[in-house]
């Protein structure tokens, strides 16, 4: 068996810590109002640089994906509330997520009644998302009781001056500061009342009204106070969503929904003037990944409009229930494509086919120059244009590249040759993509890896790397 590596293409028109480690923002209310970039020394380690790149949806390549539908967002942690690296560590394992194609928004999750409650998301998060186009929120957390929540931190949060929130300037501030999109807010600390209700309503109208800082609301407060969750958008909690304007951007039903709750709350949606997409149907992953059981039929009828968007919990069980980095990317391949590893056929008798066979995937190769390494954003070394520079395990997810946008579709009228991402070589970075096996006669294999829509004209070039 032969292999080939690719390097790079090229198109032209925690093991321990160093002292002082930087570690990404993390508050309780209190400490947010009193928080000032200025005087916070982690603070210019925790911005993000990458902007939102644009990217685009062509023609699809599962022929069961619906375009223009559903989209997806997902709930991910990383580490623990008040151990998340502004820059990365020096070992090689992270959940080095790099699907950002099936992706529509990241909600860097976290927060807790001993750490702090608000947490901003991670600079390295925010960079290789933003590359894939892909907008991240953090996460603003008001824990169950039984949790160690309490309602006065609810108070405090909505608390007006004057005309003004101070905590909702204070988000607002964070995100522009540091350089992501959104806030996931989710408020299940019991004991509120209708007033509290009409104020968190309020809070978000403001962030709406005062900045270009999108919400996501999660379905847990009722408009009287109280938690009680709906598994639907419906009259008891539509005014978080709209309430003759936006008030949140999306809004994420809980995990216990049903086809009719889904039917009911597309319909209200469109009836507020709102699309069924900015709702998405919880599915919680977080302990059996692709063996949670889904209905389905409810959310994404086949041959039918799909019903709402999806809302994923926590699909980092990829990279948790993981015995290595090989099944960990394995785990992750069968998770977002499916059994058979091909985007473009998800036809299996499992009942997870992957997100592939819903929706279609997306991309931000669409401007020159293209430069690709293939780094997921890890390694076991480090290269520099094929000279071995670093050894050691390392991960910034600030360094990713953009990945194959289909892993894998490789074609022959023999057996294909077998693409994967490897760590024991690399042209820049620490990955690069290896092309195994033997070439039938008179049956080459046709890898397709991105999808693209770059100015191309007679005097393009294309450069790659490889060693054999």
């Amino acid at each position: 068996m032969k292999s080939l590596l690719f390097m790079a293409i090229l198109f032209l028109p925690a093991a321990a810590q160093l002292p002082g480690q930087p570690w990404s923002p993390h508050w309780f209310v209190d400490e947010l109002l009193a928080w000032d970039p200025a005087s916070d020394p982690d603070a210019p380690y925790n911005r993000s640089w990458v902007p939102l790149a644009d990217r685009f949806e062509g023609e699809k390549v599962n022929p069961h994906a619906r375009q223009g539908e559903a989209g997806i967002t997902a709930l991910c942690a990383w580490y623990g509330t008040s151990t998340n690296p502004s820059q990365g560590r020096n070992e090689f394992d992270v959940f080095a997520f790099n699907y950002w194609m099936y992706l529509d928004i990241m909600v860097f999750w976290g927060g807790s009644a001993g750490e702090g409650i608000i947490l901003a998301p991670s600079p390295y998060v925010i960079d290789a998302a933003h590359r894939n186009g892909v907008p991240v929120y953090g996460t603003v957390f008001f824990p169950p009781a039984v949790y160690g929540g309490q309602i006065q931190w609810v108070w405090d949060f909505v608390e007006r001056e004057g005309d003004t929130f101070p905590v909702a300037d204070k988000l607002i501030e964070a995100a522009e500061y540091y350089g992501f999109d959104g806030w996931f807010i989710n408020q299940e600390t019991p004991g509120g009342n209708a007033q509290m209700a009409v104020l968190v309503r309020d809070f978000m109208d403001y962030v709406q009204t005062c900045s270009d800082i999108d919400i996501m609301w999660y379905d847990a407060m009722i408009e009287n106070g109280a938690i009680s969750w709906q598994n639907a958008l419906n009259a008891s909690n539509d005014m978080f969503f709209q309430d003759g304007e936006v008030i949140s951007d999306e809004f994420f039903i809980n995990f216990w929904w049903n086809q009719t709750g889904l039917v009911n709350s597309g319909a209200l949606a469109e009836a507020l003037g709102r699309s069924r997409y900015e709702l998405f149907a919880g599915v919680d992953v977080e302990a059996d990944g692709y063996g949670t059981t889904v209905n389905w039929a409810a959310l994404f009828p086949e041959g039918q409009a799909h019903r709402t968007s999806l809302g994923l919990y926590r699909p980092e069980w990829c990279f948790n229930s993981s015995s290595g980095p090989e099944d960990y990317y394995t785990r992750e391949n069968r998770f977002w494509v499916g059994a058979n590893r091909d985007p473009s056929n998800t036809s299996t008798s499992e009942a997870w086919k992957g997100m592939a066979h819903y929706v279609p995937d997306k991309s931000a190769v669409n401007d020159l120059p293209f430069v690709t390494n293939f780094d997921t954003g890890q390694g076991n070394l480090y290269a520099v244009d094929g000279e071995v520079l670093r050894t050691g395990g390392w991960q910034n997810l600030s360094l990713q590249d953009l990945l194959p946008t289909w892993r894998w579709i490789a074609q022959s009228a023999a057996t294909p040759l077998y693409p994967d991402l490897v760590w024991d070589d690399a042209y820049y970075g620490g990955t690069c993509l290896e092309v195994s096996g033997d070439i039938a006669p008179g049956a080459p294999t046709t890898l397709h890896l991105y999808r693209t829509d770059l100015p191309l004209n007679s005097s393009s070039q294309l450069t790659a790397a490889f060693r054999k």
